[in-house]
């Protein structure tokens, strides 16, 4: 097949292309028109015939406008774009496509598109994530009852229990406790994909989410022998966010510094302005991130770092959630990280620039 890094140059060497197993349509720059289709392209082509519209420009093909002349609107990259990657459904498939342009002829510049077909894996991808959803739906409720159970017999409500099988329960219901954490970590992510999670917005002072956070972990962190603390550069910080969801990311926040942190470390939690924004930063003195890893970070059941997964705990599901949420309260998130001095995470939400009353809250 033909990898998105290989799409050759569009005015020479045509040759071969009907043998390879992605369709290839190669476009005039200027009009959008189509110059070339490849054999695969061309049954497409055939398939999508009574469609509307037939399948004549690199609009019809992509369903999408594409502006090769738009900025890439960096800093320090002003250069025109000149390569795209989308996702279009023709002719009842999903595809995958690697746009480009291609101006290496003086007589013609050309935008080359490479097809490829998805549509199993998107359908593999769906059945995965109902399968896991399910799952975690019916595994969610005996789970409950088996906690029940337990706290009740190391409660003694069964009766007197020795030292040693109370041990074995504590191990089975911390186990248990972690179950139960991996599986709504996952319906909390399934809820983000499908929209379904309803955000309670209101005007709230940041100070106090970070405040509530640090109180919801005092005990985890000193099974770490680490110490948090609070540092306010700027004082009243208000945002228009969920308050219960945004202490969600600041739990998930402290709870991986304090996990990676030495023993007798400090994790410290920053508030200031930044720009038209607040920042809170969670800053540790861990062993960092390495580069390798740091793309992938936000990604599902992630793990980093060289820590004992036993001892340390955690799904690898808690950043993604992170992000979840963050990008539905028109938040950010990054960070930055030294290998053997720490890692700063960076939340950035929009200020407040004036409160809005209780009725104009509920109508945002």
């Amino acid at each position: 097949m033909l990898k998105s890094g290989d799409l050759p140059s569009v005015a020479n060497n045509l040759r071969g292309f009907d043998l390879l197993a992605d369709a290839v349509v190669i476009f005039d720059a200027s009009s959008g028109d189509v110059i070339y289709k490849n054999s695969e392209a061309q049954l497409i082509a055939a398939q999508s015939a009574d469609a509307a519209p037939p399948l004549l420009t690199l609009l019809d093909w992509t369903g999408k406008p594409i502006d090769f002349f738009q900025s890439n609107g960096t800093a320090s990259e002003d250069a025109p774009k000149t390569s795209w990657r989308l996702e279009t459904q023709l002719a009842e498939l999903l595809f995958d496509v690697h746009v480009k342009l291609d101006d290496t002829n003086a007589e013609k510049t050309c935008v080359a598109a490479v097809f490829r077909d998805i549509t199993k894996r998107s359908e593999s991808e769906r059945l995965t994530k109902e399968l896991v959803s399910t799952v975690s739906h019916e595994l969610r409720s005996p789970l409950t009852a088996i906690k029940g159970a337990m706290g009740l017999i190391i409660s003694g409500a069964a009766g007197e229990v020795s030292s040693k099988a109370r041990d074995m329960i504590l191990i089975a219901q911390r186990n248990a406790d972690r179950l139960v954490l991996i599986i709504n970590d996952i319906l909390d992510l399934d809820k983000f994909a499908s929209g379904q999670t309803v955000f309670d917005n209101a005007p709230t002072d940041l100070l106090t989410i970070v405040e509530s956070a640090v109180e919801a972990i005092a005990g985890f962190k000193g099974r770490f022998d680490v110490q948090v603390k609070v540092d306010i550069q700027d004082s009243g910080l208000t945002s228009f966010v969920d308050p219960n969801r945004l202490v969600q990311v600041f739990v998930n926040l402290l709870s991986n510094a304090i996990k990676f942190s030495p023993s007798g470390g400090v994790v410290t939690v920053r508030l200031a302005q930044n720009g038209t924004n607040n920042r809170i930063s969670v800053i540790d003195e861990g062993e960092g991130i390495p580069e390798a890893d740091q793309e992938a970070l936000f990604g599902r059941f992630v793990q980093i770092g060289t820590k004992n997964r036993a001892e340390t705990g955690g799904t690898g599901l808690g950043l993604s959630i992170v992000k979840a949420i963050l990008d539905n309260q028109n938040g950010s998130i990054s960070f930055e990280s030294t290998l053997g001095q720490g890692t700063t995470f960076f939340v950035d939400l929009p200020q407040l620039s004036s409160i809005p009353t209780r009725a104009q809250a509920k109508g945002a």
